[in-house]
């Protein structure tokens, strides 16, 4: 369950008519992964999908494990030393990334509104500027000459998103 709705997404980005909803489906989606991904955290709509995917955490580990242990045994089983080595590279990494997304998603929280704001502001971001190249911008205090200018607003996305990255470990 996304954590806007498309509605929502129009408003922000001031787009009447659905003609764009493909797109703001797609950037909506990257503006989340971002804000989750700063965050080192899962994102959920609401307590109810947070614990929906809780719920399903147990089962999605032990079929990681179960999946690990069956590919061992078959790269062991293999008599080619460098194809059982590739085997086992890649039990081992299908393991580190269902544990990593565990993890994730033991950190997993619902968007509260600071949240849905940082998201809007990347959603919106990503829409103004969907091309990688600024052809040109003018701002009332650019320099003389200047034809383009990129800076980060200074309360933007970090800061509402600071406050909900987990505290660093010694």
């Amino acid at each position: 369950m996304p954590l806007l709705t498309l509605e929502q997404c129009r408003a922000h980005c001031r787009i009447d008519g659905d003609f764009d909803d493909a797109i703001l489906g797609d950037l909506l989606a990257a503006a989340s992964d971002a804000a989750a991904a700063y965050l080192g955290r899962e994102l959920y709509a609401d307590q109810a999908a947070l614990d929906q995917a809780l719920d399903q955490l147990p089962q999605d580990m032990a079929a990681a494990v179960t999946g690990h242990e069956a590919a061992v045994a078959a790269a062991n089983a293999e008599t080619n030393a460098a194809k059982a080595k590739a085997m086992r590279d890649v039990a081992d990494r299908r393991l580190a990334v269902a544990t990593a997304r565990s993890a994730r998603l033991l950190l997993g929280m619902p968007a509260n509104d600071s949240i849905r704001a940082a998201v809007r502001l990347l959603l919106g971001h990503l829409y103004a500027h969907r091309e990688a190249v600024v052809v040109s911008a003018q701002t009332l205090d650019a320099p003389a000459g200047a034809t383009a200018i990129a800076m980060e607003l200074p309360f933007g996305v970090a800061a509402l998103l600071d406050p909900y990255r987990p505290a660093a470990t010694p």
